[in-house]
């Protein structure tokens, strides 16, 4: 009993940690404290972006950012419950494991659509730029810059971060 206790709290100790990393993301200050305005500079100056595509480049991020802001509100309202669930002493497995399937599809949608836009992004780069972006996603590694492979390396703004976990089975 206290072993599934300790799993679903590490589950619920996930989907907080991961929402705060989405908030961070997408939200004011960005991944680096420096907000999306210092990714688009650094991507900018590293792949040499013409006038057009920065325009194009702040267009895709800014409609990014406005397809899953709903979701930030959503997943803040889960982890709600799922700490109310917590702290009430009345634990039920059943919603907590509800909850976390909600917050799991709300954290694909977002994984779908920040790919999606950094597709769009990918498609407007010219062959030599790609190649650079490309290189830049190499030394990031996995995750981004704080990843495996990428410590304090440089935050192209090219990578994808991979989903949490699954919850553990019975």
């Amino acid at each position: 009993m206290k072993n599934r206790i300790l799993v679903l709290a590490g589950v619920a100790a996930l989907i907080i940690a991961a929402t705060v990393f989405a908030v961070g993301q997408g939200g004011p200050g960005g991944p680096h404290g420096g907000g999306p305005g210092d990714m688009m500079e650094h991507m900018s100056r590293a792949l040499n972006l013409t006038d057009a595509q920065k325009t194009q480049v702040k267009a895709i991020m800014d409609a990014e950012r406005a397809a899953t802001e709903p979701s930030r509100g959503k997943i803040e309202e889960i982890h709600k419950q799922i700490e109310a669930s917590v702290t009430s002493g009345q634990f039920d497995e059943a919603q907590v494991r509800a909850l976390a399937g909600q917050a799991s599809q709300i954290m694909t949608d977002e994984m779908v659509e920040h790919v999606r836009a950094h597709a769009k992004i990918f498609a407007l780069l010219t062959p030599e730029q790609r190649a650079k972006a490309q290189e830049m996603h190499k030394q990031m590694g996995p995750g981004g810059p704080h990843g495996p492979g990428g410590p304090g390396g440089p935050g192209g703004g090219m990578g994808h971060h991979p989903p949490p976990p699954p919850p553990p089975a019975q």
